[in-house]
Order: C-alpha cells, then sequence, then structure tokens
C-alpha cells in the first residue's frame, strides 16, 4: 500500500470513530428500548462489507464480527451498546472545544458510545481480532452473561478481552467486582505500549479499583481480561462529559499496538482476590480485625493508617485553599513512575468544594485511599 493510500486509510478511519461517536451519543439507548435497538442495527449495517459473512447477532441481541485471518489472532474486543438513559429519544449534544457534553438533565451516554466508536473504527481500519458489541451492561452485563454461558468455546479461542469502557484517561483495570481479571505483567505491559505512543499526553498505569464492564464475565476463561480509559467523566450523571481528543489519540494508539504480542501470564483457574487497601478483608483505617499477629502486617498496617491520615490532612487543607500537598498524593497515586509529569496535567481547580468534601468523606470513612486519589485526578486531569 502507497504512503498516499495509508493517509487515506488512516483520514476515513478517523472520520468513521466521529461519525460513529456521534450516531451513539445523539440518540438515547436503553436497554430493550427502539434506540438501541436502532443503534445496533446501524452498527450491523456500519461493518465493513469484507466481514458481512462474518458477522452474526446472538440470541441475547449481542452483535459479533470475526475479523481474524489467522488462529494467531487471540484477542477480543468488547464494548456495550447500552446506556442509562430512563427512555428513549434523542439526545442533544453540546460542543465545546474536544469537550462534549449532553444538555437536558441527562446523561450523554460515552459510556459506552466511545467504546462502541474506539471498536468500529478499529474494524474499518484492519485490525484483526473478534468483535462484539455487547447489549444490557448497564442492567448487569446481560449480554455478555449470555456469551460467557453460550458461547463458551469461542471465549476459549482467545488469551485477552479488551474492553474500552473505563472513565478518565489512564487506567489499564486489573481488578473487577473485588478480584483480579489480569495480570500486573499485563497491565503494566499494555499500559507501557500506550505511553510510548504518545509519551508526553497518556498516562496509563495499572489500576486496581474497576467496579465492572463486561469483560467481568470472562475471567473464568480468558486469562487477560481488561477496561481502558477512553476519556469519559462523570458517567450515569446530567454531568457526563467526553474528551474526544484523547479519544482520537487513544483510537490512533490503539491501531498501532501489538494486541496479540502482549504477555499472557495469568492463570484464569486461580481465584486471585484483590486484597482492598493493602490487606484482605481490610474495611477502615481503625478496624485491626484483619490482622493475623505477625509484626510485618502490623507495620504495614500502621503505615496506611497513618497515609490515611495525610491524606485526610491535604483535603482538609484544600478545602481552605491550600493544595499542594493533595496535589503531591493525586500525581503519586495516578501516575507512580513521574508524578512531575501527572503534576503538568492537573488542575486543582477544576475540582469543586462539593467533590473535595466527598472525596474528604469517603476516606474518612474507609473507602480506598488510592481509589478517591484516582478519582480526583480524573476530574482535575487536562491536556
Amino acid at each position: 500500500m502507497t504512503r498516499k493510500a495509508k493517509q487515506t486509510k488512516r483520514i476515513e478511519g478517523t472520520t468513521m470513530l466521529m461519525h460513529t461517536l456521534k450516531t451513539a451519543l445523539t440518540v438515547k439507548r436503553p436497554h430493550g428500548g427502539k434506540g438501541v435497538a436502532m443503534f445496533t442495527k446501524w452498527l450491523d449495517d456500519a461493518v465493513p462489507a469484507h466481514l458481512k459473512q462474518r458477522t452474526f447477532t446472538d440470541n441475547a441481541g449481542n452483535l459479533h464480527v470475526d475479523a481474524r485471518t489467522t488462529k494467531q489472532h487471540r484477542t477480543l474486543f468488547v464494548a456495550h451498546v447500552d446506556t442509562v438513559h430512563a427512555a428513549d429519544g434523542k439526545n442533544l449534544v453540546k460542543v465545546k472545544g474536544d469537550v462534549w457534553h449532553a444538555y437536558g438533565g441527562v446523561q450523554l451516554g460515552a459510556d459506552d458510545g466511545a467504546g462502541v466508536a474506539l471498536l468500529v473504527h478499529l474494524l474499518h481500519q484492519g485490525v484483526a481480532g473478534y468483535f462484539i458489541f455487547t447489549q444490557g451492561e448497564e442492567r448487569g452485563g446481560i449480554g455478555a452473561t449470555f456469551v460467557a454461558n453460550a458461547y463458551k468455546s469461542l471465549l476459549a479461542q482467545f488469551d485477552r478481552a479488551i474492553a474500552f469502557d473505563r472513565r478518565g484517561t489512564d487506567s489499564v483495570i486489573s481488578h473487577q467486582g473485588w478480584g483480579r481479571c489480569c495480570s500486573d505483567l499485563f497491565a503494566q505491559t499494555l499500559a507501557n505500549a500506550l505511553n510510548d505512543i504518545h509519551p508526553d499526553i497518556f498516562m496509563y498505569s495499572p489500576d486496581d479499583s474497576g467496579v465492572y464492564t463486561d469483560t467481568a464475565e470472562f475471567v473464568d476463561i480468558i486469562p487477560e481480561c481488561t477496561n481502558i480509559s477512553v476519556g469519559y467523566y462523570r458517567e450515569h450523571t446530567e454531568h457526563e462529559s467526553l474528551d474526544t481528543a484523547h479519544l482520537q489519540r487513544l483510537a490512533d494508539a490503539a491501531l498501532r499496538i501489538n494486541w496479540d504480542n502482549l504477555p499472557t501470564d495469568r492463570d484464569p483457574t486461580v481465584i486471585d482476590e484483590k486484597e482492598w487497601g493493602g490487606y484482605k478483608g481490610y474495611t477502615s483505617a481503625y478496624d485491626k480485625t484483619w490482622w493475623d499477629g505477625d509484626p510485618a502486617s502490623w507495620d504495614e498496617y500502621e503505615d496506611m493508617k497513618y497515609y490515611r491520615l495525610d491524606v485526610i490532612d491535604a483535603l482538609m487543607d484544600a478545602t481552605v485553599g491550600y493544595t499542594d500537598t493533595l496535589q503531591s498524593f493525586i500525581a503519586q497515586a495516578a501516575y507512580p513512575d513521574d508524578p512531575a509529569l501527572a503534576r503538568k496535567h492537573m488542575r486543582l481547580k477544576n475540582i469543586s468544594r462539593d467533590e473535595l468534601d466527598y472525596a474528604l468523606e469517603s476516606v474518612q470513612a474507609g473507602f480506598d485511599v488510592e481509589s478517591v486519589l484516582l478519582d480526583l485526578f480524573d476530574m482535575c486531569h487536562v491536556h
């Protein structure tokens, strides 16, 4: 392919990314409604012509596209088509620079319209893999649960399952729903690969604070299951927004990643529960019920307790305008390899007083400190 042909293909791919995004975000898509049915049909029609014979819809309404060309392509890509909207209808989108918002007191639907657009982009740019556009993720993973039960032999063909359904711009999720979903080696290797493509902007790192997305349903079969930040914020609320500049950079990076060259290190038959706050069963900074009598673990407990108290002090200082210490804690949590780079991309004035108060209450109540700090980074991160 000539350089001009490659450039033309790249431009067409970016156009398809944004066209799909606009189509997704301008319609409300509650599970089981007319909007999500129409959008799924639109996606089916948008599948590249050469893949039409390898496309089907299963009995749960999930759209499958098999874009593998050899048995060596062992990557599954996943995004969900439904939103948390209460009813069908048009969605009004307000564009301010690179940031898109909904208005009218409803959600934007970038969760997970952004991920769907990225998958369509990968399909049109010829990335080899298996793609599933799932139904009912916002209703408890209805479509993904169906796939996990009905297509076990299909899932066994993959070494990794990649969802693009995480808020913010810096997470490669290693744990979901209190359990490990991918190995630390896989998460760190993928984060490094993304950061190497946009080294002055991307700050991806492994994140063990994931809650749930479709790939959580596949962890008993597929070794490496993750979820990657796509640039949306405050999902499920009327304040949801999407950083389209980040999404476009991620779309570019996703074309350059050698997905099938990523390591496979996790054994899906081994249960590796998340140790919340550093200790299995940890519930608060002052709860010692988990302690097993090991002096080393007691020292770790003391370290965590004083770390929590220091973060509480930093949050209290920030509520009255002294933010330097909190910035340091946030930067260290967001990007421990280079906190100074993280600080260059932070603007704490983007965090409201109500959000600071909520963060303070959360840490005082015993919530995971790192998760609270990462949420604050998502709120104040700028390019």
